[in-house]
């Protein structure tokens, strides 16, 4: 969601702030019926709030311990006004405020991180499908399978619009999928004209760069696998057996990110191969069999 904190948000934090200065600045206007009243409003605002609601969507440790300490110095607000401590009471409620408007900034700073995270996330999966689609018609020409290419770019054109429709509004999660489904379709599409073969090589991509996402692609399809066959199918499980091939992984792909920085595609594109590999053999040793791999 692009605006996060949207304008009944602010309205809410205004509300909250104007009413630091009556009570807190001005002594002499404070009075019982007076703090009743504004913490009767911060009760509302803490609980019942869209401010709320949406702090309460980010799930941050320091933003939930905000709010909780923010709800702790109502209720100590609340129980001073009851034995007639005026002072305490809004001492205790300027606090609750002061915490609330710091959970809210945690949680739009938070936001906005994860925003720009899935942007970047949805801009380069696309930026990856554009060079498979490339790569993709390249291969057909060459294999005269012009009805093959004709068949894939109409459902695969039919997924990034979905894709650039769910991004132009702000459903990031939905056009990632999208875009997760037409790159699975043409890895697929690319893999059944190449059988027999471990690797589509640079030659078939119009840069090494290229040929490396498209590593990287299904390196990522492989790690989704596993995850699904390790939290959705139980078929086994992150423990000292298994610890060795994700080390193994972990090992290629951290070395090949080294080599993509230093513009080294071509060796990168060797090393995340090895740690799909990796991850293959690990699906096969806890008896995931996956045809063609």
């Amino acid at each position: 969601m692009k605006y996060w904190l949207k304008i009944p948000i602010f309205t809410a934090l205004f509300w909250a702030v104007s009413f630091f200065i009556p009570y807190s600045m001005a002594a002499g206007v404070v009075t019982a019926e007076g703090v009743k009243k504004s913490l009767a409003m911060n009760e509302s605002l803490l609980t019942n709030s869209s401010l709320v609601r949406n702090i309460k969507k980010v799930d941050l440790p320091q933003v939930s311990e905000a709010l909780e300490k923010a709800l702790l110095f109502h209720k100590v607000a609340v129980k001073k006004l009851s034995v007639g401590d005026l002072s305490a009471s809004v001492k205790a409620r300027d606090e609750s405020l002061r915490l609330l408007m710091l959970a809210s900034r945690l949680a739009h700073q938070a936001s906005g991180f994860v925003e720009k995270k899935a942007k970047k996330s949805y801009e380069k999966k696309l930026k990856n499908i554009q060079g498979l689609l490339a790569a993709h018609k390249r291969i057909t020409d060459d294999n005269s399978e012009f009805d093959t290419e004709r068949k894939l770019q109409k459902e695969v054109s039919l997924l990034i619009a979905d894709a650039e429709k769910n991004e132009a509004e702000q459903k990031t999660k939905e056009a990632i999928a999208s875009l997760d489904k037409a790159y699975l379709i043409i890895a697929n599409s690319i893999k059944s004209q190449r059988t027999g073969q471990t690797l589509v090589r640079s030659l078939d991509f119009a840069t090494e760069e290229e040929a490396y996402e498209y590593e990287l692609g299904r390196y990522e399809n492989y790690q989704r696998l596993v995850d699904m066959m390790i939290d959705e199918r139980r078929a086994f499980k992150r423990d000292e057996r298994t610890r060795p091939f994700f080390d193994e992984a972990n090992s290629y792909q951290a070395k090949a990110e080294s080599l993509v920085k230093e513009g080294k595609y071509k060796e990168a594109s060797k090393l995340i191969e090895k740690a799909s590999k990796t991850l293959v053999n690990l699906l096969r040793d806890s008896g995931v069999h996956i045809p063609g791999a």
